[in-house]
């Protein structure tokens, strides 16, 4: 009976090891899984893969991308996302069918082509591949991104792609099978080996046959050891050897920690607000911007403006590229540079619908004495790129809200914006007023400034020294070419653009004006008696405080350009 329980035990044993280290080994799981189409989707010019798709059952995964050719792979907003591929055939990756390990996705139909993405200012960031592109998905922000795939725009988007996620590789039971395994091994071998030996002497058939019957229950002999004074027997020794050893030739192979589980969507009741660009990517933008700009001022040709400039700074270069083409002696625009940025209002998505605004103070460098550059920036649709509509230094004195990216005080605003001392609109139209006559019913209404108080000496020194002329100043405001932004503090920013007409006449008929060096070069007369008519144009970008505040409403930038001069019929 002893023989046949030692010998269930060994082979009970044996198959424990064998199924426990099979599980290791043999039966093993993989080490990494993959996904792809079940069937290739329908050809489009862009392929959407969305987050979901770079974590894989907690895990983060590889994205394979096969392509026929060049193509690239840019990071964006996935509301941005969605606004750029617009009505465009589009194939959309959701997700990942862990069971079937197939992709998950959607084909829509559209537009046959779009533009090529590549280098585009909606996108985070670009990678371009030839044929293959092996992506680690890294979300540049908090939000959902999305990867936009696309070949030129024109061709179809490659659809090649495959998705490797590490595989759960831990078996549990594998160790305590082997345990098990080796301690019945080692018990059945115990039972074999050791058995009693049979004692001589009296005590007849009786003590024979009980210890027969002793024998027959499996009961091992307990041997005293001599270097065991704690009486651990040898078959214990044996045993816990093997199991050692067993430990020890199949050392246990570390199981992946499952991940902690995501939290569910809508747990977080705050809505959480995200700006327009990021950090990188608005100095990807300035450096773009200053580096089109810079081209078009050296070689002074309107056709170099066309990239990057649009609005009233680009009719106002323009202008002047022509007056100094025709060899007259104005001041060029002011050269626009991005080498620091020291302050940017930048609008969060959840306001930012298109046409976008931001607005940015940059300076050639840090130094105090730097007169630094207001600037602003408009991006009139998705596939469009930030287009540079207003850049004046500005004044002496002067603040412009210390505000870092991300902000999501900023928002954009409009013209009849309400809680503020007053409206944007009334405020440009108010300080148009004040520029045409310095005794203005709103003169009270904005802080003193130094552009203020020079172009009311500049009129009043013009009309003095033309005593003989009737001369006026009538400003308006370009509504059009006005931005608004709210900021930290319950106030706005505005940058607009004012057109200042200034008008000589002689006082008396047959009486004479005569023309200044600059204006007779534009006009090509030294003399009118009809009189004339001069054209500035005057940016301004103006803080107007919260309806609460003590503050008058500040001009931070400002700059007059002149624009064309002609003679009165």
């Amino acid at each position: 009976m002893r023989k046949i329980i030692s010998a269930i035990a060994i082979i009970l044993g044996l198959v424990a090891l064998v199924v426990g280290i099979g599980q290791r080994t043999i039966w093993a799981p993989p080490e990494t899984l993959t996904a792809s189409f079940s069937q290739p989707p329908a050809a489009a010019p862009v392929t959407l893969i969305q987050s979901g798709v770079g974590t894989v059952s907690g895990q983060p995964s590889v994205i394979t991308i096969k392509g026929e050719g060049k193509f690239s792979a840019s990071m964006v907003r996935s509301s941005d996302a969605e606004a750029w591929v617009g009505k465009a055939a589009h194939t959309n990756v959701t997700g990942v069918d862990v069971t079937n390990k197939v992709l998950e996705a959607t084909a829509v139909t559209g537009e046959d082509n779009v533009p090529n993405p590549v280098g585009g200012d909606i996108f985070e960031a670009t990678e371009k591949a030839d044929k293959t592109m092996t992506y680690h998905w890294t979300n540049p922000d908090d939000g959902s991104w999305t990867l936009l795939v696309a070949a030129d725009g024109k061709a179809a988007a490659p659809t090649d792609i495959t998705v490797t996620w590490p595989g759960d590789t831990a078996t549990p039971l594998s160790m305590p099978l082997i345990i098990i395994g080796a301690l019945l091994i080692a018990g059945g071998l115990a039972g074999a080996v050791f058995r009693p030996k049979p004692r001589g002497g009296s005590g007849g058939g009786r003590r024979a046959a009980a210890r027969e019957s002793e024998a027959a229950t499996g009961t091992l002999p307990q041997v005293q050891d001599p270097e065991d004074p704690k009486g651990t027997s040898t078959a214990q020794k044996v045993v816990a050897t093997l199991g050692v050893l067993a430990m020890v030739v199949l050392p246990s192979t570390p199981a992946l920690a499952s991940a902690t589980p995501s939290p569910k969507e809508g747990v977080n009741k705050e809505e959480q607000v995200y700006p327009v660009v990021m950090q990188g990517q608005l100095e990807r933008i300035l450096e773009a911007i200053s580096k089109s700009v810079a081209t078009a001022d050296k070689s002074k040709d309107a056709k170099d403006l066309d990239e990057r400039t649009a609005g009233a700074l680009k009719i106002l270069r323009t202008e002047n590229y022509g007056l100094r083409n025709d060899g007259v002696k104005v001041d060029p625009v002011p050269a626009v540079n991005t080498s620091v940025i020291r302050s940017a209002a930048v609008p969060t998505q959840s306001t930012a619908s298109f046409p976008r605004s931001i607005m940015v103070v940059t300076a050639k460098d840090s130094e105090a004495s730097t007169i630094p550059m207001a600037m602003t920036l408009t991006q009139s649709g998705p596939r469009e790129d930030y287009k540079l509509v207003f850049a004046t230094p500005m004044l002496p004195g002067s603040t412009f809200p210390g505000i870092a990216v991300g902000d999501t005080a900023v928002k954009m605003a409009t013209g009849d914006a309400e809680g503020l001392t007053m409206t944007p609109k009334d405020a440009l139209t108010r300080l148009a007023s004040v520029m045409d006559d310095e005794k203005s019913k709103y003169a009270d209404e904005f802080s003193k400034s130094a552009f203020l108080t020079l172009n009311a000496k500049g009129q009043n020194e013009l009309v003095k020294a033309n005593k003989n002329a009737n001369i006026t100043f009538k400003r308006t405001v370009n509504d059009k070419q006005t931005t608004v932004l709210a900021v930290p503090g319950g106030g706005v920013l505005v940058s607009g653009h004012i057109t200042s007409e200034t008008t000589a006449k002689p006082k008396e008929t047959g009486g004479t004006i005569g023309l200044d060096e600059i204006t007779a070069k534009i006009t090509g007369a030294k003399e009118t008696k009809k009189g004339i008519s001069i054209t500035y144009g005057e940016p301004v970008l103006l803080y107007i405080p919260a309806a609460d505040s003590k503050d008058k409403v500040s001009v931070v930038a400002a700059e007059v350009v002149t624009r064309r001069a002609s003679l009165l019929k």
